[in-house]
C-alpha cells in the first residue's frame, strides 16, 4: 500500500506531471495544426494576404478580407504554439531541471519556433521565395520533431540493456523511413512553390509520358519518386512494429498502435497524392496532401524515438517499489 510519502515522491517524477505532458502534447498537436494551416494559407494563395510583418496592412488586426483573415490566422496559430511551448520550457526548467534530455528538446523547440516565425516574416518580405519557404517548412517540422522527443523522453528512457528485446532491423528501417519521409515532404512543398505542383494532369504517369519533357515536370516527377521510395522504409518500420513483443510492454503496445495507424496513414497519403491530379488540384485535395506527410511524418518520429527509448519510467518505479516492499517484507520476517 502507497504511503503519503510515496505518493509525493512519485508526483514528483517527470512522468507523473500531468501538466507538463498536456503541455507537450498541445505544443505537439498546436504545431501540426499550424503546418496545416500554412498549407491552407499556400493553396489559396493567401501567402501574401498580409504584405507585411509582424503587422497586417500596418495594423495588429487584420482587415476583414479572405486572404488577409487566412494568413492572419495562420500567424496567430503560431503565437499560440509559441505560447504553449514557452509555458512547457518553462515548466520543465523549474520543476524538472535534471531531466537534460526533456530541458534540451523543449528549449530547442522554443528556439526553433522563434526561428520559424521569423523565417516566416522573411518569407513574406521576400515575396515568397522558394527557397525560404523550403527553409520555413523545414523548421515548423523540426518543431514537430523536437517537441515529439520531449513528449516522449518524459515517459520513457533508454534501455540499459543493448536493443531492450527490440529488433535492430526496427532501429534501422524507422531511420530511414523517417529520413526518406522528410525529404519527400520537402520536395513536394518545393515542387509547389517552384510552380511544378498542378503540371502533371495525371496519375502515377505524369500526361502518359515516362520521361519528362521539362524542367518543371522534372521537378515534379523527382517528388513522386522520392515519395515512392519513402513508402517502402516506411511501411516496413510499420510492419515490424505491429509484431514487436519486446520492450516494456507499455512501449511495445504503443509501436504497435503507430504501426497501425502509420500504415494507414502512408495508404491515405497515396490516394490524396492520387486525387490532386483525379479531381484537377482541388484545395482540400491539396491541404490534406501535406497534412497527413505531415502526420506520417511525426508518427515516424515517435515510432523512430520509442524504438530508441523503450523502456517506460513508470515500470521501472513499478519495480523499484516492489522491490522496496520485498526488501522491507524480508526485514520484517528476520527480525
Amino acid at each position: 500500500m502507497k504511503t503519503r510519502t510515496d505518493r509525493k515522491e512519485q508526483d514528483g517524477q517527470i512522468w507523473a506531471d500531468r501538466v507538463l505532458i498536456v503541455l507537450l502534447a498541445a505544443s505537439l498537436i498546436g504545431a501540426l495544426i499550424q503546418i496545416t494551416m500554412g498549407g491552407a494559407v499556400r493553396v489559396t494563395g493567401s501567402g501574401d494576404g498580409c504584405p507585411d510583418w509582424p503587422t497586417c496592412f500596418g495594423n495588429w488586426l487584420p482587415p476583414f478580407e479572405y486572404h488577409a483573415m487566412m494568413e492572419y490566422t495562420h500567424r496567430t496559430i503560431g503565437v499560440l504554439v509559441g505560447l504553449t511551448i514557452i509555458a512547457a520550457v518553462l515548466r520543465v526548467w523549474v520543476k524538472h531541471r535534471g531531466e537534460t534530455s526533456v530541458v534540451s528538446s523543449a528549449t530547442a523547440g522554443l528556439i526553433a519556433v522563434s526561428i520559424t516565425g521569423g523565417i516566416g516574416g522573411a518569407v513574406v518580405l521576400s515575396e515568397l521565395d522558394p527557397g525560404l519557404r523550403t527553409l520555413h517548412l523545414l523548421l515548423a517540422e523540426s518543431v514537430l520533431l523536437l517537441m515529439a522527443h520531449a513528449l516522449v523522453a518524459t515517459v520513457y528512457l533508454r534501455s540499459s540493456g543493448r536493443d531492450a528485446g527490440l529488433p535492430r532491423g526496427l532501429v534501422l528501417m524507422a531511420l530511414a523511413g523517417s529520413a526518406m519521409t522528410l525529404i519527400a515532404l520537402l520536395s513536394g512543398s518545393y515542387a509547389v512553390w517552384r510552380g511544378a505542383g498542378a503540371v502533371c494532369p495525371s496519375w502515377p504517369l505524369c500526361g502518359g509520358s515516362i520521361i519528362p519533357q521539362y524542367e518543371l515536370v522534372w521537378i515534379h516527377v523527382t517528388h513522386r519518386v522520392l515519395a515512392l521510395i519513402s513508402v517502402f522504409p516506411a511501411m516496413g518500420a510499420a510492419h515490424m512494429a505491429m509484431k514487436v513483443k519486446g520492450g516494456s510492454e507499455s512501449s511495445a503496445r504503443a509501436l504497435r498502435i503507430l504501426g497501425i495507424a502509420i500504415s494507414v496513414i502512408i495508404v491515405t497519403q497515396v490516394l490524396l497524392g492520387a486525387a490532386n491530379p483525379w479531381t484537377g488540384f482541388a484545395q482540400w485535395a491539396r491541404v490534406s496532401h501535406l497534412t497527413f506527410a505531415s502526420l506520417q511524418w511525426v508518427s515516424m518520429c515517435l515510432m523512430t524515438l520509442l524504438v530508441l527509448l523503450p523502456v517506460a519510467r513508470r515500470s521501472l518505479a513499478d519495480v523499484s517499489e516492489r522491490d522496496e516492499v520485498s526488501k522491507a517484507s524480508i526485514s520484517g520476517a528476520v527480525a
